[in-house]
């Protein structure tokens, strides 16, 4: 499984550091500036349930801070991302805020993907500027977890980063178990239609013999059927409607059958 994490947030919270203490387990005391975008790639193995391992190959990138070249490059640095990492700094209660702007552009490229957001140089807890409410409260203003780390010492960085490739494998599985049911309903809609020819099935006939089917989930798999010319839809009235098969849905069925075969 390839993978794309971004991380983002404002010049010196530590984006460099957190990756390149998780990908060397290294750390460089000095502000390693990022200019442009800079892309770490590491293997991994990911459990997936009791008897499944996954291995990722995850590219991480790390963007440049200043706000001029994020909007210059949004949609390329973010586009094809499976998750993002928020990261500000514990000491610049000013990284924190900036988020709000962060996270809604990326969210904008990316639609819905894993989101965490960490608050990096726990180490520096004596010059802390940001409290445990308010990290709280920028969490859930977009229903991320929060952790906070250390590049410094490495407490918690392998498990921020772990946690989101196991939610990319997670996620990875759900949208596949999705795609197989909705390959499922497609088949078994084109093989009743196929039988019925050209007397077609109405609505309640579809839900007598498919039973458990949601009606949103029917109606969006007949309409996607009818788009690419299987199925005709005669609609009576607002709710009501019937379905027949076209020749080209009836090919449709007879190549799957010999596929099986």
């Amino acid at each position: 499984m390839k993978t794309k994490l971004v991380l983002m947030g404002e010049g010196g919270v530590g984006k460099t550091s957190l990756v390149r203490r998780f990908v060397l387990n290294e750390y460089q005391d000095t502000y390693l500036h990022t200019v442009g975008t800079r892309v770490n790639k590491i293997e991994l193995t990911i459990p997936h349930g009791a008897d499944t391992e996954v291995q990722m190959d995850m590219a991480i990138f790390d963007i440049m801070g200043q706000k001029g070249f994020r909007d210059l490059v949004r949609e390329t640095y973010y586009h094809g991302a499976q998750a993002l990492m928020a990261v500000c700094d514990l000491t610049q209660k000013d990284s924190l805020s900036a988020l709000d702007d962060w996270i809604p552009r990326a969210l904008e490229i990316t639609g819905d993907v894993p989101l965490y957001l960490v608050v990096n140089k726990k180490d520096l807890e004596a010059q802390r500027a940001i409290s445990d409410e308010e990290i709280r409260q920028a969490a859930e203003t977009f229903a991320a977890p929060y952790v906070l780390t250390s590049a410094l010492t490495g407490e918690f960085v392998e498990d921020a980063f772990n946690a989101l490739a196991i939610e990319m494998v997670t996620r990875a599985f759900r949208q596949e178990d999705t795609r197989a049911a909705e390959r499922g309903l497609r088949q078994k809609a084109l093989v009743l239609l196929d039988k019925r020819g050209s007397i077609g099935l109405k609505k309640q006939q579809f839900f007598e013999i498919l039973r458990g089917v949601k009606v949103d989930e029917l109606q969006a798999e007949l309409d996607r059927l009818e788009r690419e010319g299987l199925v005709t839809i005669l609609w009576y009235g607002a709710s009501d409607f019937a379905v027949t098969i076209t020749p080209r849905g009836v090919k449709a069925v007879k190549q799957s059958s010999a596929w099986e075969e």
